[in-house]
């Protein structure tokens, strides 16, 4: 199911925090919805799961006008926001079971909808436990078991690896690819970029309720080649002892010491990568270790946005 958000905009007073948002979501393809703090990203996607209404726009499920019919939407739509209920009274089971009959499943259709759900989140052996007493990955890994009881064609996830440790992290990780190879159609909001670009076909980039940039992961990392590009070179010892012989090859832009024992290149471009590396090498530089820190999805986002905030 494809996803259209078609000039989105939504005040809170004086605040703009959508301003005439448009993007799309290919079917069966999982996104990164990415911004500063304060850009927007929760203020959408609550709206595309129907818990709030723009001022203006509109959202589409292939040809479904959301804003109109969210009732409709909402039988297509599993929303996941970044935190859980926190009782002592509820077991997971119970829980599960809970939203399992308010969607209307009942008898053998609700048990088989249950089993299908813990298995794929692994909650088989958590089903007897409280849910205050789950640790932030146990909840989280409920928290999407519920949003998949109605087995929905879309998911809307806000912030869903927020605390978590990094096993937590690596467990939903492998639940998420199971769902996207299912061909569900995911929106995941993140500020863990390089989980993203592990995961995500295509990226939305959003700043101040506007967005900077929307489309495919790899396209949008390949449009960077005409941008600077930042090199980190390691040295066996003081790296400020290398400086001048690294500015003598006239290789970058910029030459800094970055740490006791580390120079930042700036390089015009991502063209210039390979002769400027290639130069350095053959100088007999004792180099002893590289590394990009603006390659990929980071990259990008460090390039598209400025840290500002509404």
């Amino acid at each position: 199911m494809r996803i259209r958000v078609e000039n989105l905009t939504r005040r809170f007073g004086r605040n703009v925090a959508l301003d005439h948002v448009s993007f799309a979501v290919p079917s069966g393809s999982v996104y990164g919805f990415v911004g500063p703090n304060g850009a927007g990203k929760t203020t959408a996607i609550r709206i595309m799961a129907g818990l709030d209404l723009p001022d203006s726009g509109q959202v589409y499920y292939d040809d479904l006008p959301a804003v109109e019919y969210p009732e409709m939407a909402l039988r297509f739509i599993g929303f996941m926001p970044d935190t859980l209920a926190d009782s002592r009274d509820i077991r997971v089971w119970e829980y599960l079971d809970f939203f399992a009959r308010a969607c209307g499943l009942k008898g053998a259709e609700k048990e088989k909808a249950l089993v299908r759900v813990g298995e794929l989140t692994n909650l088989e052996n958590l089903s007897e436990r409280f849910l205050g007493e789950l640790s932030k990955g146990m909840k989280q890994q409920v928290s999407l078991a519920r949003i998949l009881l109605h087995e929905p064609s879309v998911l809307l996830l806000d912030e869903p690896a927020a605390g978590l440790d990094p096993r937590a992290r690596i467990e939903l990780r492998q639940s998420l690819r199971k769902l996207a190879f299912s061909g569900k159609t995911i929106l995941i909001s993140s500020h863990i970029l390089t989980e993203l670009e592990d995961l995500a076909d295509g990226v939305v980039i959003i700043e101040k309720g506007k967005i900077l940039s929307c489309g495919a992961l790899g396209e949008i990392i390949a449009d960077r080649k005409n941008s600077e590009c930042r090199v980190l070179l390691t040295f066996p010892s003081a790296a400020v002892d290398f400086i001048e012989k690294l500015k003598a090859l006239s290789v970058a832009q910029t030459v800094e010491v970055h740490s006791p024992r580390q120079l930042q290149l700036t390089l015009a471009s991502e063209d210039r990568f390979p002769c400027a590396m290639a130069k350095i090498f053959q100088s007999g530089l004792p180099v002893i270790g590289m590394s990009r820190p603006d390659v990929g999805l980071e990259g990008v986002f460090m390039d598209k946005t400025s840290g500002e905030v509404q």
